[in-house]
């Protein structure tokens, strides 16, 4: 159905009736109830004006600012809607027999691996995403409406399913009805202040309940951040953590008065590394043993890149540390081994060994990879091979180094054969994964590529780590150009 109109010179707007779609006229009451809902005039502005249009660039502030609103409210929507279908996944993933999980309360544990792949979250992540997602869509049904409404972002429900989902159902539902009314008009932060009060006042207890939950979950972590350096992270009641604070901070100035122009920040840094390695006490030698790969060039003092047990490093970096281990001129260190990584002119791993067998297989027969077994157990040069080739667990977004992994069958043992084309190195949670979960299909690929895929059908293809970046993949080329092929022995 439509409607005709006349605009006369002056701007007047005169009906000329409504019609349906054969032109038989038609009242405006049938016209208005055959339309579907109107779209909101901040709706209307955003369609008529789409990104990276001439129109969007000419709106004034305030109608930036509305459709900033809106945008908020519509990724809210589609956080509840997120939700909704992470809830439906999990109904369909019960969990097995044995005890549940409790980050992703009673379901597969096998489910927070299949959402990792769905979208690069990572597990721990999909984990998280679970638990909140279940608890939305069986407990904190009005936070869901109100996240679905846009009154609430998805900072704001984490905020409710952290503090109320370990609380038992009756208290949870109260602290909900009383503070959710006005959650929209906080910040996550305060919004969890709110909740925290409200909690202690309905229930006094729940204050040291959590305390005590916080510390039998206490860890110190450490991680790789960017630039070659790292971060190292504690958990300690917070008078503990404000006494350590202040003292370090307090040496580091005692360090400023003596004279040192470091940066304070610097000089925390150095204190606290001091009190935990006492460099100043006599201790037992302690043998490390580090994985370094690097390009000859970058050995001779060129710029390109190295890793060093699998944390990317800069070349100085790796000069520096080679120069004090006494290995830089390629030579074994006292007390530890240097072996050398061969790599073809696409980065795919041809051959592992000292310097001597290098040589060797150069002049001799060629540098091969270790030939196959007939047994299950790899054999040695097996494990060095694929522990080098593949240097961390091979399940896509894992980071396991090779020092906390199995080395597995693609194609389980007898059918598969025990070569370094159907090992790969896994985690024992990946590892169990492969040998367990039902519906998901792992498969080499040439190049020592793995293709995983699960129950639902999703596919994603790990390669191995490469010091040499591979070529580009042709245009139509399949999917294993992009790892190359096995090099003939040279």
């Amino acid at each position: 159905m439509f409607e005709c109109a006349e605009v006369s010179a002056d701007g007047v707007v005169r009906s000329l009736g409504c019609f349906a779609d054969d032109g038989t006229p038609v009242s405006r009451e049938e016209l208005v109830a055959a339309l579907d809902d109107l779209p909101s005039t901040d709706e209307f502005i955003a369609a008529a004006c789409p990104p990276g249009s001439p129109e969007r660039a000419a709106l004034p502030d305030r109608w930036i600012v509305r459709l900033l609103q809106l945008g908020e409210r519509r990724a809210a929507a589609l956080a509840a809607d997120r939700a909704e279908l992470v809830g439906l996944l999990a109904a369909q993933r019960p969990a097995e027999p044995g005890p549940a999980v409790p980050e992703v309360m009673d379901v597969s544990e096998w489910l927070p691996c299949e959402l990792a792949l769905v979208h690069p979250y990572g597990e721990r992540r999909a984990g998280r995403l679970i638990r909140t997602s279940l608890a939305l869509t069986t407990r904190f049904l009005a936070t869901l409406e109100a996240l679905r409404r846009g009154e609430i972002d998805e900072a704001h429900a984490d905020a409710v399913v952290d503090l109320l989902e370990p609380l038992d159902a009756d208290l949870a539902a109260r602290v909900e009805t009383d503070v959710l009314p006005r959650a929209g008009g906080r910040t996550p932060g305060g919004l969890r202040d709110a909740l925290r009060r409200r909690i202690d006042r309905l229930d006094p207890e729940a204050r040291e309940r959590r305390h005590q939950r916080a510390r039998s979950a206490a860890d110190v972590r450490w991680w790789a951040t960017e630039d070659g350096m790292g971060r190292l992270m504690a958990d300690l009641p917070l008078p503990e953590a404000a006494a350590c604070g202040t003292a370090i901070d307090g040496w580091a100035r005692q360090l400023r008065a003596a004279g040192d122009a470091r940066p304070i920040g610097q000089l925390r840094t150095a204190v606290l590394r001091d009190l935990v390695l006492r460099p100043w006490e006599r201790r037992p030698a302690v043998g490390v043993s580090l994985v370094v790969h690097a390009q000859l060039s970058t050995l001779r003092g060129g710029d390109g890149p190295a890793e060093v047990d699998g944390h990317p490093v800069s070349g100085a970096q790796c000069r520096a540390l080679l120069a004090e281990a006494g290995a830089l001129g390629l030579r074994r260190p006292e007390g530890g081994s240097l072996e050398f990584a061969v790599h073809d002119g696409a980065g795919d791993l041809v051959a592992v060994g000292t310097r001597r067998a290098v040589e060797r297989g150069a002049r001799e027969a060629g540098l091969r990879r270790p030939p196959g077994t007939p047994h299950y157990r790899p054999r040695t040069g097996q494990r060095r091979f694929t522990a080098i080739r593949d240097r961390r667990c091979r399940h896509p977004q894992c980071t396991r180094r090779v020092g906390r992994t199995d080395l597995d069958h693609c194609v389980p043992w007898p059918r598969g054969a025990t070569t370094c084309d159907n090992l790969c190195c896994l985690c024992r949670r990946h590892h169990r994964l492969k040998t367990h979960a039902r519906g998901w299909r792992f498969r080499m690929l040439p190049g020592g590529r793995l293709e995983v895929t699960t129950p639902s059908g999703v596919t994603r293809v790990t390669d191995p780590p490469r010091v040499v970046d591979a070529p580009p993949v042709r245009a139509g080329a399949p999917p294993s150009a992009a790892g190359g092929t096995h090099p003939p022995p040279f």
